[in-house]
């Protein structure tokens, strides 16, 4: 099926591409707006992590319709590079394509970290960072609220990688919805896990919505996307966080107590 899939890509022209690249983009974007409002809808009275935003601006519709067009772009120029044989995809699936997906997202998971502490560097972090950590209590369009310099350094970042090493379409899809799910949670402004799930080991490694929701609030810890490995390996998590999570209600940083 995904050789048939990637068979009938390939014969596809610019536009033709350049237009699905839009269409899946803008998907994406409905997606996470109307997940994270049903999200928000059922848990922001109860555990609501960051104070409510106030109603979103010009800047910030703006910044996300530019998000979505460089993420496009970005799709259009994966293609372009597959067409050339610098990224090379297979139609595999099952173990193979979860171990794909797996050194994937660590891998990326490690690329985003570093990018991400050296945003936080003073003169970096003025000429791009702060722009997103100007919306500090997040809704779940903040997610595409970013400097264009950062958007097409983290698609730059994973076409790289992609060009390293050979994947399966399957993995990459995958991946897609992984990164989709951890940044909408993490900018939803609420934890929707109760504290039994919050408390279980897989936890302790894998980032809870609240993790990067504790970024925003103070922007010196939980630098990390999808696992706190990075944190706690250079020092940089909230040195509170594991109690935190742990707690019925626990308090963030800057933050309120949540159910």
């Amino acid at each position: 099926m995904l050789d048939g899939l990637l068979a009938w890509t390939a014969g596809l022209g610019l536009v033709e591409v350049s237009a699905g690249a839009l269409a899946a983009n803008l998907g994406l974007l409905v997606v996470s707006l109307l997940g994270g409002g049903l999200l928000v809808r059922r848990y922001g009275e109860q555990r609501r992590v960051t104070p409510p935003p106030p109603p979103p601006d010009r800047r910030e519709v703006l910044l996300a319709a530019v998000a979505v067009l460089l993420n496009s772009a970005v799709g259009v120029a994966g293609w372009l590079l597959w067409q050339a044989g610098w990224i090379r995809l297979n139609g595999g699936a099952g173990l193979p394509a979860l171990a794909d997906l797996l050194v994937f997202t660590l891998v990326m998971d490690g690329l985003m970290y570093g990018g991400h502490w050296l945003a936080h560097r003073r003169r970096l972090y003025r000429l791009a960072h702060e722009l997103h950590h100007g919306y500090p209590d997040p809704r779940p369009a903040t997610l595409f609220v970013l400097h264009p310099l950062e958007v097409l350094g983290f698609g730059g970042s994973w076409l790289a990688v992609l060009c390293v090493r050979e994947m399966s379409a399957a993995a990459l899809l995958a991946y897609i919805g992984v990164n989709l799910v951890f940044g909408l949670l993490g900018h939803l402004g609420v934890e929707p896990f109760p504290a039994r799930v919050r408390r279980r080991a897989v936890f302790r490694w894998v980032a809870l919505p609240m993790f990067h929701a504790g970024h925003h609030a103070d922007p010196a810890v939980n630098l990390g996307f999808y696992t706190t490995v990075w944190d706690r390996l250079f020092g940089t998590i909230d040195p509170a966080y594991d109690t935190l999570r742990a707690t019925e209600r626990p308090v963030l940083a800057g933050g309120q107590s949540m159910a």
